[in-house]
């Protein structure tokens, strides 16, 4: 499907329970005057909550890339816990984000400037925080009801073809 960047509403959206398969740093080459900073995540976008009337809820859900742009001083804190190196880790699954403005920024001097903090929901203890100017979504592909929140892996290689 590889739709085009939706510029969404920030205050419209939601990422609640989305889970986040990838995390990627997209970096330009300054030497190439590309002076990219974007922090992309690979997530099972919800994309509508479908309640039942007894009480079931089922869910609209489609793999989906979330991208935030012009992206400063990153910090990633996750905690699975200590176990002997025994336990393989779990998802990760968005609790909210959330944003604020950062006053007196030096990077983008004619736009609002933010600092965004992605909680995450337990067992994984922990935030990523940054800096970014804006941030973008686009579906990979078509969104399929289910009764789980998320796609296997399996399932989710299956309707990107990655």
């Amino acid at each position: 499907m590889n739709e085009p960047p939706i510029h969404a509403d920030f205050e419209k959206s939601s990422w609640h329970d989305c889970r986040i398969w990838s995390i990627e740093f997209l970096v330009g080459d300054s030497d190439e005057d590309d002076w990219t900073s974007d922090l992309a995540f690979g997530i099972d976008y919800i994309v509508e909550w479908i309640c039942g009337a007894e009480g079931g809820t089922k869910f609209r859900v489609a793999p989906a890339r979330l991208v935030f742009h012009g992206v400063t001083d990153p910090t990633i804190k996750l905690d699975w816990g200590s176990s002997g190196f025994q336990v393989a880790p779990c998802d990760l699954t968005i609790d909210r984000i959330a944003r604020g403005p950062v006053r007196d920024q030096k990077v983008y001097l004619h736009r609002c400037y933010y600092h965004w903090t992605v909680e995450l929901h337990p067992p994984v203890c922990g935030s990523i925080e940054f800096g970014a100017v804006d941030f973008s979504q686009s579906l990979l592909a078509e969104p399929i009801v289910s009764d789980r929140q998320y796609f296997s892996l399996r399932e989710r290689s299956r309707l990107t073809g990655r």
